[in-house]
């Protein structure tokens, strides 16, 4: 609304508004900015939740990738690592798994010392697991399972009278068919085969362990490519044998703690194939 005392238009300005006023009107209407600047805000806002919560799930996840990382044997259960072999971190905490100290003879070293210090100390780990395992799964009878601290598969049964020694190992496959045990009855030594529960031949030995008359009981079987062998036998002055049938050992080879032992000492061998330690 012009003012009552504006100057009237001039021709040249009446002429320009009527050029402008024709080339608007050819123009289609302008669009609706709002519900294009609705959809744009909520956009952002999922995004913003979902990078929050990305964060939040990054957070959780690294946490828990470290603590697989940190004990790779929770729960006694082989944890596999991203990269490298896993080292189990149990250590000798408990007085009743404190190593048996074993005085070599002089000018004797054992060769469980001459290795490095990081493959011993991931020895000594797998080998405190290992004595946590066998004393829940053997019988009562042969004791507290104790690790020697000279041989990596070496154990003592501490029942509180004469101690048991136990012998676990697991070995690199040699060419072939694994060995079979030889019977010799005139020497006490029988031989019984045997089936694990998913079907893995396995035989079962007892041979006389000293001149006492007491036996010693093994059961040995091959699991992916190593072989396994676990062993009980009474003290040198024991007149008794050891207190394990076969049925005990294969009980406890079927057990998945055994298993995981194995498992674990397969794909990061614990011991080579000829030598004492792995390569």
């Amino acid at each position: 609304m012009r003012p009552i005392d504006a100057p009237a238009d001039s021709a040249e300005e009446r002429a320009l508004r009527h050029a402008m006023t024709e080339a608007t009107d050819t123009l289609p209407p302008l669009p609706d900015l709002v519900p294009a600047a609705v959809r744009l805000g909520r956009r952002r806002r999922t995004r913003a939740r979902a990078a929050r919560a990305g964060g939040v799930f990054g957070l959780v996840t690294a946490a828990a990738l470290g603590l697989a990382l940190l004990n790779p044997w929770q729960d006694g259960r082989e944890v596999d690592l991203p990269a490298g072999p896993p080292w189990p971190t149990v250590t000798a905490t408990d007085a009743g798994r404190k190593p048996v100290h074993v005085e070599p003879r002089p000018g004797e070293t054992f060769p469980h010392a001459r290795l490095p210090e990081d493959r011993r100390a991931r020895l000594d780990a797998f080998q405190q697991q290992a004595a946590v395992v066998l004393d829940g799964l053997l019988p009562a009878a042969v004791g507290t399972i104790r690790p020697l601290d000279n041989d990596v598969r070496s154990y003592r049964g501490e029942p509180g009278g004469p101690p048991y020694s136990v012998q676990f190992s697991v070995r690199p496959a040699a060419e072939g068919d694994p060995e079979t045990c030889r019977a010799e009855p005139k020497k006490g030594v029988t031989c019984r085969t045997a089936a694990l529960a998913d079907g893995t031949p396995a035989e079962v030995t007892l041979a006389p362990s000293n001149a006492r008359g007491a036996r010693e009981i093994s059961l040995s079987f091959r699991a992916r490519g190593s072989d396994v062998r676990l062993s009980v036998a009474p003290d040198a002055s024991a007149t008794a044998s050891a207190p394990v049938s076969p049925a005990d050992l294969v009980r406890l080879a079927d057990d998945g703690r055994f298993r995981d032992l194995v498992r674990y000492a397969d794909a990061h061998p614990v011991l080579g194939r000829y030598a004492y330690a792995a390569d």
